[in-house]
């Protein structure tokens, strides 16, 4: 015994989940032809398999064949698949050409087999439908002679919609006169429009006719001659306004025009994918999903079936159970029987037509990739292409019950994906995940816990078709903006290393410009391991200039830095380069373009395609593109700022001539870097240059009006000094060196734009740069006339509350001897905004301590200063002062602040520097502080010798008040002020008696130790001073009996 062939089918159904194997065996021991059987075994996959046998007795080898090719065929209609050779055909010999019979094997032998017996005798036209509909699914090219000759029977006016697909699909060119005359005779217009498809289509071979565009609105031929997407789009829904039951064959119309023109192919799809799948497009788009399917058309298929994937149903006819559904859309009860078929229905696209479609979808994959159809790789790569971020659904999580093989019942979390109800792209994506529920019902997919292995290791459905089409997995990784569907293609592109390993380097810029970091980290880690073999592709150097990750594009510009001739050597790389817009590039670009020439014939071709690149440019560019074009020029004017750039007069003008003005300043610049003579442009160019409303060209203007001569440009003095101080930042900037020219020419005019530019500074600018780019003006221009600038004016401009006044000052202080200003003024600096003038005064302190510490009471006046900086320095430079130059006017300065960290430092110097003797002193004004950060220090210093004098006395008393009557705070300072007042008032009678009305308050209020302590003194007062009156009465102690 041995088996001759075998398959492996499997199916998954929701919860079915079967296997079913079939093996031809032949019975070596008998001698007859009838020594083959055809055994099967099947059952629950993952338990024991019942066997059976479909031949009772032994059979012929041809008679097992075909047994066992039906048998097989069967069950793959019945949704089963190969789970052996899940990319092959039926046959376990090597395939022959698509559509072979021979190659089909058995599947095409009983195709063929039954097409003749239909021709031979009638068939039900349901079964031959469906008979020549699978044969156009297999494109089976041997049955072109009896398709046509079955059509030929049927007459064109009894052609079926089966047959034609059949026909295009099978026989190709050679049906295409039977196709003409189904296109004029068929009575069906769905027939007569797929026949015109087909025959426009490239099924037709070199039997294609051209389409004129029949019958179009006037409106959508001209959108459609202009292949213009918003025009089309625009055109199409005025239409649906006007006319919509012309909406649908205007739709087919433009799919047959589109055939034989690859612009108007892509207008099209572009605009199929924003029309909604509603009446009056619902017509349209169906049919042309139907024609594409037919034409294996890769991208009107994926548009159209993105259309419907990711449509809502209007209505739920099994939902509503009655023939009125409520439709939400138009918020009304609508008789469907009445609308259907109707070529103006307001209603269409029912919860069951949207379930077809999307069954529809998937089948029409399925079964391409089934027999290993080369066309199922590109129909479902344009469809996960069509995916946006927008078609993707936010996760959910729903938690459900279960119930486990011991009967216990545990709960069990299912997550519905991003693309859970995109039941193609489920199909595609995760067919073969163990983690992945397919809902068959509902037509969705969930994530659950995975219950056993699936046949196949990966998840993605038939991987081997996949496999044979690295490019497209390329083309998923790079060009898709839908995230599950480019970490696909990354997924794929793992899977092919040898394919990435001999990818171009235009690939890798594909994958490095992915909007997926993923996809953009297999293209930089490639590109890292061919710089680390060596090479030094200038193509794979661009690539990664051009890349959105940021590592990629420092790794590139390493590389240039390692190679003096780049990146100017190479003109596709240096084209990059000048263009590159990313921030983290502006720097190295710029340096190369400074310190390394460009050659004369790299230099003449780079020259032409910027000159190409800035002619491309939209007349009216967005903001990043000016910005680019403003950096481009910036890099021109570095790279050719010693060479002439070769440009021909003839481009200068066509730069001058576009309608962007950011444009017209790099032909300007161009015009500069050329070496043409300024001096022989006319008065008209200057006058509409220097007058154009873009401050781009004005700056341009005025870099060329620079190549005049001194004596010419003297003749523009005003007209240049206009466009300093200029409220355009970019004029200014520009005319700055032009000033420095004027300035240096002519001392008057210096002395007087000096004058003018100082009293601006006084005074509001147009903008926040203005003051910094008129004192770069003074500073570069006159800097003799900055500093002969006396020292009130000096001071004047430091103390201004203008910001330009204050940056000139600051600006022009480092220049001058510390003894210009006062030790009082110094010390005012130290709180000055700018830093170069607080720098200045720190500096003036250092130098020389001796004439600080001789006017001590001003110098300490810098630790008013609010920066931490000259706080830290003040304390550190005032703690080195000997203890004589800390006299009582001296300390007053520091403890009469008010800010806690001052204060802080006050009560440090109380406690290291005050002499005894002064003590009183420093007393008296303590007891006027308003901070309560004070009161502990002056607690301190009260002694009877510091409190001695009436006045002090006068100001101890408010001051004991708020301290006693704080709630919760100042414990010391309370305890100390109460045994104070206590001693002065037994010392004193007369000041008992001002003493006691406070403690008589303080025995009313307060907490209950300050409230004992009051009275206890009362007490002691009324004894030591009994004519001071005090609220207490001494009452006897009763006497008690013994």
């Amino acid at each position: 015994m041995r088996i001759v062939r075998s398959v492996r089918l499997w199916l998954k159904d929701g919860t079915s989940d079967k296997l079913y194997e079939v093996d031809l065996v032949e019975n070596d021991a008998l001698a007859s032809d009838h020594r083959f059987l055809v055994n099967v075994r099947y059952g629950r996959r993952g338990a024991l398999l019942r066997e059976g046998s479909k031949t009772p007795a032994p059979i012929t080898r041809e008679a097992a064949d075909r047994l066992f090719d039906s048998i097989v065929v069967s069950k793959l209609n019945g949704g089963y698949r190969r789970v052996d050779q899940p990319a092959a055909g039926l046959d376990a010999e090597p395939r022959g050409a698509p559509g072979d019979a021979a190659a089909l094997g058995g599947r095409g032998h009983v195709l063929m087999a039954r097409l003749e017996a239909c021709l031979r005798s009638p068939w039900p036209a349901k079964e031959l439908d469906r008979l020549v509909w699978r044969i156009g699914e297999l494109r089976l090219a041997a049955a072109g002679p009896a398709l046509i000759a079955l059509a030929g029977r049927q007459g064109p006016a009894r052609a079926s919609y089966s047959l034609v697909w059949a026909l295009a699909r099978a026989a190709g060119g050679g049906a295409a006169p039977t196709l003409e005359a189904i296109a004029a005779g068929a009575t069906e217009t769905i027939v007569r429009d797929l026949a015109r498809f087909a025959l426009v289509s490239p099924l037709a071979g070199d039997a294609r006719r051209p389409d004129g565009g029949g019958d179009l609105p006037e409106p959508v031929a001209r959108a459609a001659q202009a292949r213009n997407p918003d025009a089309l789009l625009g055109a199409l829904t005025d239409l649906a306004g006007r006319e919509p039951v012309r909406v649908g064959n205007t739709l087919v119309v433009l799919g047959r025009m589109a055939q034989g023109d690859p612009a108007l192919h892509a207008a099209l799809a572009a605009t199929l994918l924003r029309l909604p799948a509603r009446p009056p497009y619902l017509i349209g788009l169906r049919r042309l999903f139907k024609h594409a399917e037919m034409a294996d058309d890769a991208v009107l298929f994926a548009v159209t079936a993105h259309r419907f994937e990711t449509a809502q149903p209007m209505y739920s006819a099994r939902r509503s159970g009655s023939g009125r559904p409520y439709v939400p859309e138009l918020r009304m009860a609508v008789p469907i029987a009445e609308v259907h078929g109707a070529p103006d229905a307001r209603v269409g696209l029912s919860e069951a037509t949207l379930f077809y479609f999307k069954r529809r979808i998937w089948r029409a994959l399925r079964k391409r990739a089934e027999v290993a159809d080369p066309a199922f790789a590109e129909l479902a790569a344009a469809f996960l292409l069509s995916l946006r971020p927008q078609d993707m659904a936010r996760p959910t999580t729903r938690t459900s019950w279960r119930r486990e093989e011991n009967g216990r019942w545990s709960r069990e979390d299912r997550v519905s994906g991003p693309l859970a109800r995109n039941w193609t792209a489920s199909q595609l994506l995760c067919r073969n995940d163990p983690a992945i529920r397919l809902r068959y019902g509902s037509l969705t997919a969930q994530e659950a816990p995975a219950r056993g292995e699936a046949p196949g290791t990966r998840p993605e459905a038939f991987p081997s078709l996949w496999d044979a089409r690295p490019d497209l997995a390329l083309d998923l990784a790079a060009d898709s903006a839908c995230e599950p569907v480019s970490r696909f293609g990354v997924r794929l592109l793992k899977a092919a290393p040898d394919f990435l390993r001999a990818a171009p380097p235009a690939a890798l810029a594909r994958l490095l410009r992915a909007t997926d970091i993923a996809a953009q980290g297999i293209g930089f880690a490639e590109a890292r391991d061919r710089l680390a073999a060596g090479d030094a592709d200038p193509a794979l150097l661009a690539a990664l200039l051009a890349a959105e990750a940021p590592e990629a594009r420092r790794l590139a510009a390493t590389r240039i830095d390692g190679f003096s001739t780049l990146p100017w050597s190479d003109p596709d790389l240096a084209l990059g380069a000048l263009l590159c817009p990313h921030e983290d590039l502006a720097e190295p670009v710029l340096r190369w373009a400074r310190e390394r020439r460009v050659a004369g014939a790299a230099g003449q071709a780079l020259a032409g395609r910027l000159v190409a690149w800035l002619l491309e440019r939209p007349s009216a560019p967005d903001e990043g593109t000016e910005a680019l074009l403003r950096l481009v020029r910036a890099r021109m004017a570095a790279l050719w700022s010693t060479d002439r750039m070769p440009l021909m007069p003839e481009a200068i003008e066509q730069l001058m001539a576009h309608p962007a003005p950011a444009v017209v300043a790099a032909g300007v610049d161009g015009l500069a870097l050329s070496g043409a003579d300024a001096g022989a442009i006319p008065n008209a160019t200057w006058e509409r240059l220097l007058g154009s409303p873009s401050v781009d060209v004005q700056s341009a203007a005025l870099g060329l009006f620079g190549r005049l001569d001194d004596a010419a440009l003297a003749g523009h003095a005003p007209l240049i000094v206009a466009f300093a101080t200029a409220p355009s930042p970019g004029l200014r900037r520009a005319a700055r060196p032009l000033v420095a020219r004027l300035a240096a020419r002519d001392p008057a005019l210096a002395e007087r734009l000096s004058r003018a530019l100082i009293d601006s500074l006084f005074r509001s600018g147009p903008d926040e740069t203005y003051p910094v780019d008129t004192v770069a003006l003074l500073r570069e221009a006159m800097p003799d006339r900055i500093a002969a600038l006396d020292a009130g004016m000096l001071w004047r401009l430091l103390q201004a509350r203008a910001a330009g006044a204050r940056l000139l000052g600051s600006t022009e202080l480092p220049n001058r001897p510390f003894g210009i200003f006062s030790v009082r003024q110094i010390a005012r600096l130290g709180g000055h905004p700018h830093a170069a003038a607080r720098h200045w005064a720190l500096a003036a302190y250092g130098a020389d301590p001796a004439r600080f510490q001789a006017e001590a009471a001003d110098a300490v006046l810098l630790v008013e200063s609010d920066w931490p900086e000259v706080q830290d320095f003040a304390r550190d430079h005032f703690d080195r002062w000997p203890d004589e130059a800390w006299t009582p006017a001296t300390l007053a300065v520091v403890t009469d602040s008010v800010k806690p960290e001052v204060l802080a430092f006050a009560r440090r110097l109380l406690r290291s520097r005050l002499a005894p003797a002064d003590a009183a002193a420093q007393l008296t004004r303590l007891l006027e502080h308003p901070s309560q950060a004070m009161h502990l220090i002056a607690t301190e210093l009260l002694t009877a010798d510091a409190a001695a004098s009436e006045e002090a006395f006068e100001k101890l008393l408010p001051l004991a008040r708020i301290v006693m009557l704080q709630v919760h705070k100042g414990r010391v300072a309370k305890d100390r002020m109460t045994a104070f007042l206590r001693g002065e008032a037994l010392r004193d009678a007369g000041r008992a008696a001002r003493i006691a009305p406070l403690f008589t308050d303080f025995s009313l209020s307060g907490v209950g130790r300050d409230r004992a302590a009051a009275i206890l003194a009362l007490r002691d007062i009324a004894e030591a001073h009994p004519q001071v009156a005090t609220p207490l009465v001494r009452r006897p102690v009763p006497e008690r009996a013994a």
